[in-house]
């Protein structure tokens, strides 16, 4: 009976985005919107690309703050200069309030943008139904010449053209995907310009029953006005190895646990 049901929830979402996609994007958006009102956090791996350089850090997020640890350099084990850094790092945080202070305000002022940007996705685009596989539905998303951005960050995201992945059971986004369409000037190029042609991508999965995670960060732009400061132009980032970790934790415990790479959690 609970497969009927399913099968029969995502046919009548998939119907609803056949009938009226901009709805469906404004549910998905609701439900990642209202997902944060009970956090998890997590340990993780952090596959970063940056600069012609890979690195993995273990990451351990808290309530406080987030700690990494190197775990590799270029598929080689970090040396002992990368965990002296990232010791100092650590040590720092745990015993400095202004420092995990001006650590979790980077954070939530990304997410705080995140959310804005995802705030005006219904009204910002103009969104044609593309398909539904294995419970995913696809829509095809280009700027609605009708909307006028509020902010910068506004403004370059309208720019874009794309695809919208949701997914049907959970009303949640799967993956978003864009091009620039042409290029972004603020203050007539003085301040700053984003050329036409730049890509992101970015993409989530189901890591708990409710609760989906970014595992995916693609970022190819050509430009000088970017706004979030855990995002570069040129990036490729992707998270994995996801174990849950207690909501509790203290950082003298997250600091011994990104260290070792163990969860208590999840030995329980």
């Amino acid at each position: 009976m609970t497969l009927v049901l399913a099968a029969f929830a995502i046919a009548t979402v998939a119907a609803c985005a056949q009938q009226n996609p901009k709805e469906l994007v404004t549910q998905m958006v609701h439900n990642e919107l209202h997902s944060s009102s009970a956090p998890h956090y997590w340990m993780f791996l952090d596959h970063n690309v940056k600069h012609g350089k890979t690195v993995v850090d273990r990451v351990v997020e808290t309530r406080e703050s987030w700690l990494r640890w190197p775990v590799s350099v270029d598929a080689h084990p970090p040396s002992d200069r990368d965990r002296s850094t990232a010791d100092q790092t650590i040590k720092r945080l745990v015993n400095d309030p202004a420092a995990r202070e001006n650590d979790r305000k980077k954070i939530d002022e990304d997410s705080k943008k995140a959310e804005s940007l995802l705030k005006i996705l219904p009204d910002a685009f103009i969104f044609e139904p593309a398909g539904e596989n294995n419970g995913s539905i696809t829509l095809h998303f280009r700027p609605n010449p009708n909307y006028s951005p509020p902010s910068k960050e506004a403004k370059v995201f309208h720019a874009m053209a794309g695809e919208l992945v949701i997914n049907a059971k959970d009303k949640r986004l799967e993956k978003l995907s864009g091009k620039l369409t042409h290029d972004v000037d603020f203050g007539w190029g003085i301040l700053g310009k984003i050329r036409k042609g730049g890509t992101f991508a970015v993409e989530q999965s189901q890591e708990a029953p409710g609760d989906w995670e970014l595992t995916k960060l693609d970022v190819h732009i050509n430009g000088k006005a970017l706004f979030f400061h855990t995002i570069s132009e040129q990036q490729q980032e992707s998270m994995t190895d996801f174990q849950p970790v207690p909501t509790n934790i203290g950082l003298k415990e997250a600091a011994v646990m990104v260290k070792r790479g163990e969860s208590q959690q999840a030995k329980k």
